[in-house]
């Protein structure tokens, strides 16, 4: 099996702006988002990192207005996940 090295991922930092923080609403699309895609996708938030396609995960961080979190995708889709995922962020108006 090939062997993918750290720079053939795609990553990206943000900041969350929402005063409720991360929803479960927002979790929830976020998930949804990204169980659409192949791709090993992760949410990397304060030394921790979940997968995002697990809804349990990604709520357990409790990410607050202000803070920054990143998404760290890696497989054969990773740029059309990235790009998912970013107009989900960008319509939820939450970066």
């Amino acid at each position: 099996m090939e062997s993918r090295d750290e720079e053939a991922m795609q990553r990206e930092e943000f900041t969350l702006k929402s005063i409720n923080g991360l929803s479960s609403r927002a979790s929830a699309s976020l998930v949804n988002e990204a169980n659409k895609y192949e791709s090993n996708i992760r949410l990397e938030y304060s030394s921790e990192e979940v997968d995002l396609k697990s809804i349990m995960n990604v709520m357990a961080l409790v990410i607050r207005n202000q803070e920054t979190f990143s998404l760290v995708v890696d497989g054969k889709d990773e740029h059309a996940a990235l790009i998912g995922l970013k107009n989900v962020l960008k319509d939820m108006k939450l970066v």
